[in-house]
């Protein structure tokens, strides 16, 4: 990965649509979007063999939708987070069937997660020192995407409490809370 996105960095400048002194930084998020990229594409060709594309999908919005602003856990390298994202993302297709079984459990379920994430907001992982500026902005971030979001999930539980695309996007807020209580218990365990 850091080969093919070091040459696509290098064609960018070649192209001088960036600078030189800018290659770096570029390199790193191009290489982040080629993982990312390829990771959920890996992700979905697999959720079709399973034949749970749109589950799958669906999940995968709201979770991207909530982490984007609350970080949670991070693995120390690349192909680590692709097992775990892969693992994560497969997991969910036999959980949504609990939560579906389980109609009272998976609303209680989806409120303690909010109220989980909109409590901790987002996660400073030490390797983004975000300054109290930008934390305080994700924080606010976080909390109004988990309440919106966290709110139409809860509400579609009630309403629809046997359907499977709301099982999986209620997982996508569970999974958020999970996540970010691991980092945290990560964290700690560093610390000791």
């Amino acid at each position: 990965m850091e080969q093919l996105s070091s040459c696509i960095t290098d064609r960018m400048i070649e192209f001088n649509i960036i600078s030189s002194d800018e290659r770096e930084y570029y390199c790193y998020s191009v290489q982040v979007l080629v993982e990312r990229t390829i990771g959920i594409m890996l992700i979905l060709m697999s959720a079709m063999i399973f034949h749970s594309l749109l589950d799958v999908s669906a999940f995968l919005c709201v979770f991207v939708l909530i982490r984007r602003n609350t970080d949670g856990f991070h693995c120390k390298t690349s192909i680590g987070c692709f097992c775990v994202s892969t693992i994560m993302a497969l997991s969910t297709i036999p959980v949504a069937g609990f939560i579906m079984g389980n109609s009272l459990a998976s609303i209680l379920i989806a409120i303690m997660s909010m109220a989980v994430i909109c409590i901790i907001a987002t996660f400073n992982n030490p390797d983004m020192s975000f300054t109290s500026c930008e934390l305080n902005h994700l924080k606010a971030r976080s909390r109004v995407t988990t309440l919106i979001v966290g709110i139409a999930i809860t509400t579609a539980l009630i309403v629809f409490p046997n359907n499977i695309i709301v099982s999986f996007m209620a997982l996508g807020l569970i999974y958020n809370a999970l996540s970010l209580l691991i980092a945290i218990l990560k964290e700690r365990r560093n610390e000791l």
